[in-house]
Formats: structure tokens, C-alpha cells, sequence
């Protein structure tokens, strides 16, 4: 079995990855590579947008990260309304930007 210690630092390098992946779409202004979250449970399922369509975008659930919660209605890989992703983004980039601001 492997080790919490070790579990938890891979976990935490995924993460990494996920949003230097997000940090890169975001700089090249796509949606594409951008991950979106939903509560659930004790914490957060995590999607990534795999391909963006005129009005919806197709997201797959990101595992390797944690507790790797799935939304029950989305499951593994859903089809959602693009305007919902572009408000899930935009409110993540703010909150990241108010605590980047008035981080000591």
C-alpha cells in the first residue's frame, strides 16, 4: 500500500500540473485545458473542458488530485452549457485575483 506521505505529495504535484495546464489555456485565452469545480460532498468534484462547441462545452472528470468526487449528473464526462463554464471560470479567476491581491 502506498504511503500516505507519498499519496498525498502526488496528489499534490497532479494539482500542479492541473493548473499549470489551466494557467496555459487561460494565457492563450481558450477555455480548453481550463478546469471548472462544483461542491460536493466534503469537497469538490474537479472537471477539465476538453472541447468547446458554440453553445456547450464537453467536460471529463479530473481524477488523481484526492477524494476525486464526481457530480452524479455528470458522472465521468458531460455535456454542459458553455455560458455556466465561462461563470464558473470567471468567479474562480476573480476569488484567485482578490486573495493574489491582498496576499502579504
Amino acid at each position: 500500500m502506498e504511503e500516505t506521505t507519498d499519496l498525498l505529495k502526488k496528489w499534490e504535484n497532479n494539482f500542479k500540473d492541473l493548473q499549470a495546464k489551466d494557467a496555459e489555456a487561460k494565457a492563450a485565452g481558450s477555455i480548453v485545458g481550463r478546469f471548472i469545480y462544483e461542491p460536493y460532498a466534503d469537497g469538490r468534484a474537479y472537471y477539465v473542458v476538453i472541447k468547446e462547441k458554440k453553445e456547450t462545452v464537453d467536460i471529463k472528470v479530473v481524477t488523481g488530485i484526492g477524494d476525486d468526487w464526481r457530480i452524479p449528473y455528470w458522472g465521468e464526462k458531460a455535456t454542459v452549457r458553455k455560458s455556466y463554464v465561462l461563470a464558473n471560470l470567471k468567479r474562480r479567476d476573480a476569488l484567485e485575483e482578490l486573495f493574489k491581491e491582498n496576499a502579504v
